[in-house]
């Protein structure tokens, strides 16, 4: 299957003491591409160019755009990461991959392995490789897990990758049914997700921060996906509490946009927009 691959390389210049910390970017462009053949994976069936790098599936315009399809399946999916977080097609609940096996969660929170032929329309998978592990304390709601977080972020412009495992206090998760009118606005779609919850319940959260300025690229800010310990109940987060926690983080500096070949991406003229924040009360609900 031939895909348009953009690769936004984010190389962060640091210098020594107090001098100002750079930026630069280079972008390429290259057409033609195929998914990696089997042959070409590593020994844990990784494609060659993931290391460090977020792998999305269509950017965040598209959804502003109403496309709510795209083509990628879970088999491609897991060749760009190990964990991950998404949608599925026609918004019809929740994707998250932990250890390398990519989950559905329906409207009511429940999990299944993904099937083959499942296909997404926003997908963002990392293969995570945690430079650093710190503890996280007294977290009471999700302002004070992006605020902790954000105190280990070495610099503002790059994308963190995280992964929390263990009991939680309390999970305010969200998921959705099916868009039944494709022509309905992201943020009108938002408003029909189903809320739920639980405390005291032992899984893995694995997420991704991604500064505003790549919000038409990758949804901005904190955005975090649940998987229970039992692989029974899953979701994407909207509140959390905690006592202690170890959490495990990867700075990210380069993103790989790969853009859907479906006729709707190809043929609707994308209009830029504000990207809607991972939460509902960061969108202002």
């Amino acid at each position: 299957m031939k895909k348009a691959i953009l690769l936004f390389s984010l190389a962060l210049l640091a210098s020594c003491g107090n001098q100002t910390k750079k930026e630069a970017v280079s972008t390429s462009e290259t057409y033609g591409h195929e998914h990696p053949h089997p042959h070409s994976l590593d020994e844990n069936g990784l494609a060659p160019y993931t290391e460090n790098t977020i792998h999305q599936y269509a950017p965040t315009v598209a959804l502003l755009n109403s496309i709510y399809e795209g083509d990628i399946t879970p088999e491609q999916m897991v060749q760009q990461g190990n964990i991950g977080i998404g949608t599925v097609n026609h918004l019809a609940g929740e994707l998250v991959a932990v250890d390398g096996v990519v989950y559905t969660i329906d409207a009511e929170g429940g999990i299944k392995v993904a099937p083959q032929d499942l296909e997404s329309p926003n997908m963002t998978m990392i293969n995570f490789q945690p430079k650093r592990t710190v503890t996280v304390e007294n977290i009471g709601s999700y302002e004070d897990l992006t605020k902790a977080l954000q105190k280990y972020a070495t610099s503002i412009n790059s994308f963190y990758a995280y992964r929390i495992k263990g009991e939680f206090g309390y999970l305010k998760m969200a998921s959705a049914h099916k868009v039944e009118n494709e022509d309905v606005s992201l943020f009108e779609y938002l408003d029909t997700r189903v809320m739920y919850t639980r405390e005291n319940i032992k899984g893995t959260l694995v997420g991704l921060f991604t500064p505003d300025y790549l919000g038409n690229i990758v949804i901005p800010g904190m955005h975090f996906h649940f998987l229970s310990e039992d692989i029974k109940l899953g979701g994407h987060l909207e509140d959390i509490r905690f006592d202690k926690l170890q959490v495990e983080i990867q700075e990210i500096n380069q993103v790989n946009l790969q853009l859907p070949e479906i006729e709707k991406f190809r043929t609707r003229e994308l209009k830029q927009g504000a990207a809607p924040k991972a939460t509902a009360k960061q969108n202002g609900k």
